[in-house]
């Protein structure tokens, strides 16, 4: 008897520690940068350019990546210069990520479906299988692009999983998300009607 509670307890640790290592949290505010004052092409190694925007942080270049797709395609980072780009970090079994999903789909995806300079794309920074990432997929209804063993490419931008990034056209960080993707999704989405105008 003393052994079959002593499973349970184990078994309930793990299952604890499961559920706080999916919860993203809600932190106070996302990152929001303004216009850098100086250049570079935005999409280096994600060193700082610029100047200062005013509340003490400036511009970061985004760090490029070149991941693979679903259907097998490579998609770079540095290739979408020009368009706004959001990034949705996720981890292919997280519970929590499945949840944002959906806001990220409506509030992002559809909202920008039939504007060509608003590019959506997911990123499993748990490396996941293909089957296991087209499983996130279906099962969240996601239309975008999900990408491929993306852990590389979160450890390069600081973030980790079920967080929204929002990169500008010359390719510098103007959000990055602190809570749940759900909740700011909002604030993304303000960041790109901002972007897609200058």
């Amino acid at each position: 008897m003393k052994a079959i509670k002593s499973i349970y307890l184990a078994l309930i640790l793990v299952l604890a520690v499961t559920i706080v290592s999916c919860d993203s949290g809600d932190d106070p505010k996302p990152e929001k940068t303004s216009n850098p004052t100086t250049g570079g092409d935005g999409m280096g190694g994600g060193d700082t350019s610029g100047g200062d925007t005013g509340g003490g942080t400036t511009a970061t270049a985004a760090p490029d990546f070149s991941l693979q797709n679903l259907t097998g395609e490579t998609v770079s980072l540095s290739a979408l210069k020009g368009k706004v780009v959001v990034l949705f970090f996720f981890g292919n079994s997280c519970p929590a990520c499945k949840a944002s999903a959906p806001s990220v789909q409506s509030k992002l995806a559809n909202a920008y479906s039939s504007n060509d300079k608003v590019v959506v794309l997911g990123l499993d920074q748990w490396d996941g299988t293909k089957s296991a990432v087209q499983g996130f997929k279906n099962s969240t209804g996601v239309d975008f692009d999900l990408l491929l063993n993306a852990s590389s490419a979160a450890s390069s931008f600081s973030t980790t999983y079920d967080r929204l990034i929002v990169v500008d056209k010359e390719g510098f960080i103007r959000f990055k998300g602190s809570r749940a993707a759900s909740s700011d999704a909002n604030d993304a989405k303000d960041t790109v009607e901002t972007y897609l105008n200058n």
